[in-house]
């Protein structure tokens, strides 16, 4: 896991705040202690943060004497937190992982999570800091680069680095290529050596297909019984049989392989394939979007 947690409340009575809004909500309850633990705080300051979250919010929560606790009411309605399940989901999945630094996740109380893991794709920090200094200083690199179109021998490559893109497994370079003359992703892992910085032997062209942006829209697989349509078009929140992924052009390739798409909207559906690409609009440059 890559990515960071972050809150939107600051240390101060905003954050606080944002707490006992969040543990009232997926949790159900929370006490002082509750509090007193995570921000470090005494009893009269936990105290006076509570009374504080009664006063902007009096029908959200109650003290339940039996339990020593403060309780979600029925109708309670968050104030400072999303209400997203994804948000939750995806915290929880940190969370799972370690991925979050302390005193950032509120999640106190945590069901029992299993995650399938994802093999290490293994990165020399040496190659991954050369990479950022050449984009830093808009220089080009010399690299051997391990292909598995030649895995029999590690090539010699002049690449002018970009930018950065991860297809949900692996990290990528986005680089022009001086032999080729075209923009490719090279797999970082295998990128063996970094033998030169060097200015760019001739001018980089526009990535087109980076800078431009698509929506590709899915749907349910039209092939399957209504109901069973009706399901997946409620699973993935579609609204009247589709919903709209926003990519770059340069990474349809790896939202068609990563969903389990079919490759062109005309192409044929096979049956396990639960949702499918119905077609593709808007292509939208980023100069277009500013």
């Amino acid at each position: 896991m890559n990515e960071k947690l972050t809150r939107s409340g600051r240390w101060g009575q905003e954050r606080r705040l944002e707490f006992i809004d969040f543990r009232l909500l997926w949790e159900g309850r929370l006490n002082r202690f509750d509090l007193t633990s995570f921000f470090k705080i005494s009893v009269p300051q936990a105290s006076l943060y509570l009374a504080k979250y009664q006063e902007i919010a009096p029908h959200n929560l109650s003290y339940d004497r039996t339990l020593k606790t403060y309780v979600a009411s029925k109708s309670f309605k968050p104030i400072l937190t999303d209400y997203s399940s994804s948000d939750y989901l995806n915290e929880l999945l940190l969370h799972e992982h370690n991925s979050v630094a302390p005193g950032v996740s509120f999640i106190g109380w945590a069901p029992p999570v299993s995650s399938l893991p994802t093999p290490t794709r293994r990165v020399e920090p040496e190659i991954l800091i050369g990479i950022l200094r050449a984009l830093q200083k808009n220089n080009a690199l010399k690299i051997d680069y391990q292909s598995l179109a030649s895995f029999d021998d590690v090539k010699p490559r002049k690449i002018y680095p970009t930018s950065f893109s991860y297809d949900g497994s692996r990290w990528n370079i986005r680089a022009y290529c001086f032999k080729t003359n075209k923009f490719k992703d090279y797999v970082l892992g295998r990128i063996r050596k970094i033998i030169e910085t060097i200015a760019p032997p001739s001018n980089v062209p526009i990535d087109t297909e980076w800078e431009t942006y698509i929506d590709v829209i899915i749907g349910p697989n039209p092939n399957y019984p209504e109901l069973k349509k009706r399901a997946i078009e409620d699973d993935y929140q579609m609204v009247d049989g589709e919903t709209k992924l926003r990519i770059r052009e340069a990474q349809l390739y790896y939202l068609v392989r990563r969903l389990n798409l079919n490759k062109h909207p005309k192409e044929k559906i096979e049956d396990h394939q639960q949702i499918v690409m119905l077609r593709i609009e808007n292509h939208q440059s980023t100069n277009d979007l500013h």
